[in-house]
């Protein structure tokens, strides 16, 4: 039920990056913001992707970026980030990314079931469409909230 937990401040629309790894900072800094992560645990999501390649591309234009808890995360709480331009994150056909979703999680659980939460939006193309081109994050979070 995280998602039940979103605010208009947990949601950053059209951030322009210059790459990947200022995509995950430019996304991650409301969660730095409001305390539910340190700042090591930006660099730690940027290092998971240097290490282990795109794996956190989840779906199509979709990027669910996380690192460990103990690199840093405070307590469990999520933001989401549209981009405009779209960047590439070397995922192949899942390229270029629209949408990042930033995730600080206490315990190894959280993003499965974020991952259960957002099956049904991230997998109807309308409503991914229609996340990634909105024009308020109070539209936004409606879109998320209308599966529940």
């Amino acid at each position: 039920m995280l998602l039940e937990k979103i605010t208009v401040s947990d949601v950053i629309l059209n951030i322009h990056a210059n790459d990947w790894e200022d995509a995950i900072r430019k996304s991650a800094q409301p969660l730095l913001d409001k305390g539910s992560i340190e700042a090591r645990y930006i660099d730690a999501m940027i290092q998971v992707v240097h290490d282990n390649g795109p794996y956190i591309v989840i779906g199509k234009h979709v990027a669910l970026a996380h690192a460990r808890t103990e690199c840093g995360a405070i307590r469990t709480d999520l933001s989401f980030a549209t981009l405009k331009p779209p960047i590439n994150f070397e995922a192949g056909p899942l390229d270029p990314v629209k949408l990042v979703i930033t995730l600080s999680a206490t315990d190894p659980e959280t993003h499965l079931d974020l991952l259960g939460e957002l099956a049904d939006i991230l997998m109807d193309e309308e409503k991914s469409n229609e996340l990634f081109n909105v024009e308020t994050a109070e539209e936004f979070i409606q879109i998320l909230h209308s599966n529940q």
